[in-house]
């Protein structure tokens, strides 16, 4: 059963501590959650249909990639790489490939979910818009973004860093402009 990991949290005689880890391990971009659970649902009409939804115009998912580029250290002396510096090379490789694939996914998927939902009367339109920090337009803005570590506490700010890039990147996205013209 799929909810057995989350029920062991509640065995306190067995768990004394919970230790969690950044989800990014297993979905840094929070959509393969989304493509799991219309899928597992049934797809998308089943989904619409069990939670009631009523018929869409659109699907819109906003994707905002935070990953950052660290400068490799590695590559500034002649000393063999640590172990934690190969680990975190490894890592930072396989976690850009996932995220690759990821995206890949949820385009074929929200374009396959907007032709099911899609009548002869209604198209359903896919918006898929994606911004990511790495994108930012000037380097001292993506070098800000880039030392912002993964924290439940950051500075305000950085915390004000972080908006505003969120809302340039998503303002001077092409997908978004073209949400924008369809929805006028």
């Amino acid at each position: 059963m799929a909810t057995h990991g989350l029920e062991s949290f509640y065995n306190n005689s067995n768990r004394q501590y919970a230790h969690f880890v950044d989800g990014g391990i297993t979905d840094n971009l929070g959509l393969r959650a989304i493509y799991e659970f219309i899928e597992l649902t049934g797809g998308a009409i089943r989904y619409s249909k069990r939670y009631k939804r009523e018929m869409l115009q659109r699907i819109i998912i906003i994707s905002v990639n935070a990953s950052t580029n660290p400068e490799p250290q590695i590559d500034k002396t002649n000393k063999q790489p640590s172990l934690k510096d190969t680990i975190n090379s490894i890592t930072d490789i396989q976690l850009h490939r996932y995220n690759a694939a990821t995206l890949s996914l949820m385009e074929k998927f929200i374009s396959r979910w907007s032709k099911e939902l899609s009548t002869p009367e209604k198209a359903v339109k896919p918006h898929f818009i994606r911004v990511a920090f790495r994108e930012a337009p000037t380097a001292s803005s993506r070098k800000i973004l880039n030392t912002i570590p993964t924290s439940f506490s950051l500075t305000d700010e950085q915390v004000d860093h972080l908006i505003e890039a969120g809302r340039s990147l998503l303002r001077n996205s092409p997908e978004f402009q073209q949400l924008i013209n369809d929805m006028q």
